[in-house]
C-alpha cells in the first residue's frame, strides 16, 4: 500500500520526538547488556546443563527480560511509535516494530512457563531444547529488532547517540 501512495516520506522530527529517539537510543545499551547475558545463558544451557549455576542464571535472564527489556519495549509503543507517525508519515510505520515487540512479550512470557516446570532446582533433561529454543529465539529477535530501529528510527534525529553495538 504505501507503494502505491509513493512511500513513506519523512518530515521534521519534532524536538519531543528527538528527546524519546535519545532516550531509545541510550536505553539500547541497556538491552544490548542484557543480550550478552542472554547469549551466555543460553551458551551454559546449551553446553552444561546439569550445572548447578544453569537454573540460576536462566531465572536471571528472565528477571532481566522482564524488568528492563520489556518496560521499554512497551514505552516504545506507547510513547515513541506514536510520535514517530508524523515524521514516518504514517502510524503504519512502526507496525512491524510493535508486531517485534508483541512477539518478545510472548518469548518472555514462555520463558517463564518454562522456568515454572523446574521444580527440584535443576533444569530436565527435556526442558533443554524448549529452553534453548526460547532463549536462543530471544537473542535473534532482539538483535534483529534494536538494529531495525537503529538503522530506521535513529537515524531521523543525526543528533542522537547511536548505541555502541557489541
Amino acid at each position: 500500500m504505501r507503494a502505491l501512495r509513493g512511500g513513506l516520506r519523512r518530515r521534521e522530527v519534532a524536538p519531543r520526538t528527538r528527546e524519546l529517539l535519545a532516550r531509545a537510543a541510550r536505553e539500547h545499551q541497556a538491552v544490548r547488556g542484557v543480550l550478552a547475558g542472554l547469549r551466555d545463558t543460553a551458551d551454559l544451557v546449551a553446553t552444561d546443563p546439569a550445572s548447578p549455576r544453569c537454573l540460576p542464571a536462566v531465572r536471571e535472564t528472565h528477571r532481566r527480560l522482564s524488568e528492563q527489556v520489556l518496560p521499554h519495549e512497551a514505552a516504545e509503543d506507547r510513547e515513541l511509535y506514536p510520535a514517530l507517525a508524523e515524521p514516518l508519515g504514517s502510524g503504519e510505520a512502526t507496525s512491524t516494530m510493535s508486531r517485534a515487540h508483541v512477539e518478545i512479550r510472548r518469548q518472555v512470557d514462555l520463558l517463564g512457563v518454562q522456568l515454572g516446570q523446574t521444580d527440584d532446582g535443576r533444569l530436565r533433561p527435556d526442558q533443554v531444547p524448549d529452553l534453548l529454543a526460547s532463549l536462543y529465539g530471544l537473542d535473534a529477535v532482539l538483535r534483529l529488532h534494536l538494529a531495525q530501529e537503529e538503522e530506521e528510527f535513529f537515524t531521523l534525529d543525526p543528533t542522537a547517540p547511536v548505541p555502541e553495538r557489541r
